[in-house]
């Protein structure tokens, strides 16, 4: 049985183990690295800046956080999009977000 669907690796232009975190209306949130790579929005990534050796003690690592100016993917593909600073995760290429009104009825 041949697969189908999504068959290609997907690109990782960071390090997939950090600590990565997007901002939503000035909070930071950690996240997943499936979902950072698709935030159009404010990333950053926070890291060690040296690997300790074996034996080595952990209280001594220095860690260092700095912003990520990647490209953005929409969800699970390797489809680039510009950036729009939405502050969402984009899941269908060049679409904008909507807020869904409900009109008002003047029927009393």
């Amino acid at each position: 049985m041949e697969k189908t669907g999504a068959t290609q690796k997907k690109v990782y232009d960071f390090n997939t183990a950090a600590f990565l975190e997007v901002c939503i209306k000035g909070i930071w949130y950690s996240t997943t690295a499936n979902h950072f790579r698709s935030f159009d929005g404010n990333r950053r990534i926070t890291q060690t800046t040296t690997i300790p050796s074996i034996g080595e003690s952990f209280s001594d690592l220095i860690f260092e956080t700095k912003d990520y100016e990647g490209p953005v993917y929409v969800l699970q593909t390797n489809l680039e999009v510009p950036k729009a600073n939405t502050q969402t995760l984009i899941t269908i290429p060049h679409s904008k977000p909507t807020v869904k009104s409900i009109q008002i009825s003047n029927r009393i």
